[in-house]
């Protein structure tokens, strides 16, 4: 949905996913914090970015704790929340963040 445009949809089908994934997988399995990036990443491509530095920061502090900080996941988790920084002009934090890496 979200490669056509049909952003509204992706974001309906990324929370019912996530949510699915939560109930079924827990909240710390690896697939339940993708679905969450994948979620906050549409946050981001809607303009909703206030939603998306939120669910990107509890995301990465949960790939952290659960992957450890050089995961593959973790490190996409990173660079998502980086993004987002970046759109919203915090890039100060957003240099710290890949500093880390």
């Amino acid at each position: 949905y979200q490669v056509v445009g049909r952003l509204d949809e992706a974001i309906d089908l990324h929370t019912r996913t996530l949510a699915d994934r939560e109930r079924v997988l827990g909240p710390d399995h690896p697939d339940t914090l993708s679905s969450r990036n994948n979620l906050a990443h549409a946050y981001q491509v809607v303009g909703r970015l206030d939603e998306a530095i939120d669910l990107h920061t509890r995301t990465l502090a949960e790939c952290e704790r659960v992957l450890g900080p050089d995961h593959p996941g973790t490190r996409i988790s990173r660079d998502n929340l980086a993004r987002a920084y970046r759109a919203v002009g915090r890039t100060d934090e957003a240099g710290a963040l890949l500093d880390d890496q």
